[in-house]
């Protein structure tokens, strides 16, 4: 079983109107809500796959309430604590008129110390040979809590896949995950460099191949670069007219998670990833990939081994 760990969810409400005037009542043409947040993402492309999966996390307030009941009825599973504070909501304003966005966002909860032990408790339920996906930021928590995890989480045999940034990945790191997924902005902070090409981000990555089993560099529209004791590969996707680039990263983590969970190899997880990453910025603004797109995808995925 996959489980996906969202430590910060959000709440999404997206507005149209025609065009934002101010002192006056301003009438909204559109509406649109969603439960967002990186590991929520994983676990859409994890479904869309044909997967299964269960979102772990936090969710307070009426917006929680809201934010798991929206996740229900998509057909995600989800096992979050329940905490005072009220989960993360965020309201974009479009402004047809003008073609321009304004976003309003709220503060990220505090979680209390039991809410903190009620979730690692819940952690140390998962059962052992699952995959966990950690993503996105820890707000509202100590910079170390994905560290604590993959540690707890290793010494039942379970693979953790850690995505996230700056102190939270440094620290991660340390603790020894399976799997990390940073892209070519957040190598180069983690490590210190300035690495653009192949030889360069390989030299990078030395640093990090005796903690972490699988390494994978996302570039984009340049594809991927993966590290493992298997070889290391270079993954180019087709070229394809960007529509929507918000989410690519978390597509590309659901294909590389979908495929090891299964006992597939690093390549074809390799492929897997890129293609849902390629898949998904083919679609409208919001959306995420589509399986008819990625088995299409997958196929003009070129591999190379170096």
């Amino acid at each position: 079983m996959i489980y996906t760990v969202t430590l910060d969810p959000l709440l999404e409400r997206v507005v149209g109107v025609e065009e934002l005037v101010y002192d006056d009542v301003n009438c909204i043409t559109d509406e649109n809500r969603r439960p967002g947040g990186r590991g929520i993402d994983v676990s859409r492309v994890v479904r869309e796959l044909g997967g299964q999966s269960v979102a772990l996390g936090f969710a307070g307030g009426y917006a929680g309430l809201e934010f798991t009941d929206m996740l229900d009825k998509e057909g995600i599973a989800t096992d979050f604590v329940r905490i005072s504070g009220e989960t993360r909501s965020s309201i974009t304003i479009y402004q047809r008129k003008k073609k321009i966005r304004t976003l309003l966002c709220t503060s990220s909860p505090v979680v209390g110390e039991d809410e903190a032990a009620s979730f690692f408790d819940k952690v140390r339920g998962i059962p052992d040979g699952s995959c966990v996906v950690l993503s996105g930021t820890t707000a509202g928590l100590r910079d170390g809590i994905f560290a604590e995890l993959i540690s707890i989480l290793k010494q039942k045999s379970i693979r953790t896949f850690l995505d996230s940034d700056h102190m939270p990945l440094r620290l991660g790191i340390d603790a020894g995950p399976f799997l990390i997924k940073p892209n070519i902005f957040e190598l180069n902070r983690l490590a210190a460099t300035r690495a653009k090409d192949v030889k360069e981000i390989a030299e990078a990555v030395k640093h990090f191949r005796d903690s972490v089993e699988y390494i994978v560099v996302s570039m984009g529209a340049r594809g991927a670069l993966g590290f493992s004791r298997e070889g290391d590969y270079q993954v180019t996707p087709p070229k394809v007219k960007v529509r929507n680039s918000l989410g690519a990263g978390d597509s590309f983590m659901g294909g590389v998670v979908s495929v090891m969970s299964d006992s597939g190899s690093f390549e074809e997880a390799l492929r897997a990833g890129v293609a849902c990453g390629t898949a998904t910025v083919l679609a409208v603004s919001g959306g995420l990939c589509r399986k008819t797109d990625v088995d299409s995808i997958k196929k003009e995925v070129i591999i190379e081994k170096f």
